[in-house]
């Protein structure tokens, strides 16, 4: 997949994921320092809902960015993933280990940000509000390159079944 391709998808994973970049841009959600714990458990609730959401249109998303005329469309990225995942489950799973390894990167980088620039001072807990922006837009931009890494290969998996022959009996 040519990387023009890669960064379109990326972008449209960027673009339908805002529900959870405004989240992650909400301390009082994210953080307990910033809110009640009560608060921290909706957050956190949302956050898994938000990222099971993107993961699942993922390839929606990238088909919307990167068509594939017959094969690879917003109205049948869905039940490609099924075939994809239905017939090359390795892959598909490899697919999503990607994604997890990502995501996971993508957490430790944004540890060291919020290392390197903290966003709390106190007691009493001051959030630095531009420092924590900071934090949550490296942990945005990773979190959807993760998705859009996944995204990319369910198309690429999809779009070769596409190339393979089939055999009439």
């Amino acid at each position: 997949m040519p990387f023009v391709t890669f960064l379109r998808g990326w972008a449209a994973v960027a673009v339908g994921c805002l529900p959870l970049a405004a989240l992650m841009l909400t301390p009082q959600l994210m953080r307990s320092r910033a809110g009640s714990e009560s608060l921290l458990m909706v957050g956190m609730l949302l956050l898994l809902a938000l990222l099971a959401a993107a993961i699942v249109f993922a390839p929606v998303l990238n088909a919307l960015a990167t068509p594939v005329a017959g094969r690879w469309e917003p109205r049948t990225a869905l039940r490609s993933t099924r075939e994809v995942w239905r017939r090359r489950t390795g892959q598909a799973w490899l697919a999503f280990g990607a994604l997890v390894l990502v995501y996971c990167a993508g957490q430790a980088i944004g540890y060291l940000v919020g290392e390197a620039v903290p966003y709390v001072q106190g007691p009493p807990w001051v959030i630095d509000y531009p420092a924590y922006v900071l934090q949550a837009v490296v942990l945005y931009a990773v979190t959807t390159l993760a998705i859009a890494v996944y995204a990319a290969r369910i198309r690429s998996l999809s779009v070769s079944f596409a190339a393979e022959p089939t055999f009439a009996g």
